[in-house]
Formats: C-alpha cells, structure tokens, sequence
C-alpha cells in the first residue's frame, strides 16, 4: 500500500461533507477492472483535475463487508442468471471510523443501483425481522437467510472539480469463509458513480485509451466462484480468466 499511498500524496483533498453533494444512492454505476501498475499511471492522469477524499489525514480507508443468503445461495444465482432486477444485502464496517451499516443494494434496470442503509451498533451473524423485511424481494419467497461470506478491501474515494461524480478504487481485496481465504494484492477495481454515464468523463476517455473498458465485477459473486462454494459459475468464467491474468500472485488457502 505504501506505492499507492506515494501516488496520492500531493492531491488536492475534498472532506465527507463535501463529498455528500455526490452521494448518488441512486445512480449509475459503471465498474472498470485494472491492474494496480495501470492504476498508477490513470491517477498520475486524473490529478489535475480531481480530488481525493481525506478524513482525519487518512486518504486510504479499510472496508470490511458481510455478505448475506438464502441458504441455496438465491441471490448469486440470480446474478449468474442475469436477472436485470436483483439484491444485494450485507452489513458494512468503515473501519477506521467503527460505523456499521446493514445495506440493501439493488440492481434496477436501465443500469441503475438503488442502495437501502440503516446503522447499527455492530456486524452480526444473522438479520432481525426488521432488516429482512426490509429486503421486500420476490424471489426471496420468505425464506431464511444467512451468512455466506466475509470480505475486506481497502478503498480510496475521488471526485471530480465539479462535483458530479464519484469514483471509489478498491484494492487489497480479500475473501474469506470457513478458513478459507483468497486474495488479490495486484488488481485495483474501480467504480466510477454518476446520474447518468457520461462518456466525457475524463476518467472514462483516459481509460479508454488505456484499452481498459467497462464490464461486470461483483465483490459477493467474486468471492463465492473463486472459493467454488457454488457449482454453476459458467457465465463469470471470463471474469475470474481477466482477474487471473492481472493477478499472478493470487493465492487460495
């Protein structure tokens, strides 16, 4: 991490309050797959003209998220199947702040995610009534629900001048389940948030030149296939041969 923290140094900061303005809980979300090496050269690219989210002198802050699902695995399926309208639910820990928050993310169509959160005090291994309910999706068919998969990441937040839109990098990704664990030390992945996709985007014309183009990644989904705890995994095959070839090192224990 100490690479990455060389090439963010001298950006210029933005606070959290600032960065409400671009919340965007309902938005595009357009994720891009990358290996850190090209991370370094597209953030030496977006410096002039975007800034970085800074709390209490840290720009790099440490994610920890609990994946939750129905005991047949309901919600992967869904989206290995490709089911346009589709859920998500997790808790998520900031841990440098301690805040906790049970999320529901959904995937609408027309590429649109609507993102559901309440905090609570702390992570936990089951939901209450109150946070399943909250879920209110079909396909869940009333029934129960449970804790899949534990994942963490590091995550640096961007804006541009403007302040219409948002870009979350990810990197030090990691899975775990049962003693099992899988991590991927050498990717970056980057999630570049608007009302709407603007191909303007300096980030997006940057990447393009770099022949990086948008495409699927889920984090839950991500982790599920590389720790095989589902058998049906043809239609993300792509996926895991692109992270395997920007990923050399990547290691399962």
């Amino acid at each position: 991490m100490r690479a990455l923290q060389d090439h963010i140094a001298d950006w210029n900061t933005v606070s959290l309050a600032e960065l409400e303005y671009v919340s965007l809980y309902r938005r595009i979300d357009t994720k891009f797959v990358l290996p850190m090496e090209q991370l370094y050269l597209l953030l030496g690219s977006l410096k002039e003209d975007h800034k970085i989210l800074e709390i209490n002198n840290n720009r790099i802050f440490k994610y920890k998220t609990v994946y939750f699902d129905t005991p047949d695995f309901q919600f992967y399926k869904d989206h290995h199947n490709g089911y346009l309208n589709r859920v998500k639910v997790r808790y998520r820990e900031y841990v440098d702040s301690g805040q906790v928050f049970y999320e529901i993310k959904r995937k609408l169509p027309g590429d649109q995610t609507h993102k559901t959160r309440m905090q609570t005090d702390r992570m936990q291994c089951s939901l209450t009534s109150d946070q399943y309910d909250l879920i209110d999706y079909q396909r869940l068919d009333n029934r129960p629900m449970e804790m899949k998969i534990v994942n963490q990441f590091h995550r640096m937040t961007l804006t541009h001048m403007n302040m219409q839109e948002r870009i979350t990098i990810d990197t030090d990704i990691r899975f775990d389940v049962e003693g099992k664990n899988a991590i991927l030390p050498d990717i970056a992945i980057l999630e570049l948030k608007q009302p709407r996709y603007d191909v303007a985007s300096p980030v997006v014309r940057m990447l393009k030149k770099m022949r990086i183009y948008p495409g699927s990644f889920s984090k839950y989904v991500t982790g599920v296939a590389m720790l095989n705890l589902h058998q049906k995994q043809n239609n993300f095959k792509s996926q895991l041969l692109k992270i395997g070839q920007f990923n050399p090192s990547f290691s399962e224990v």
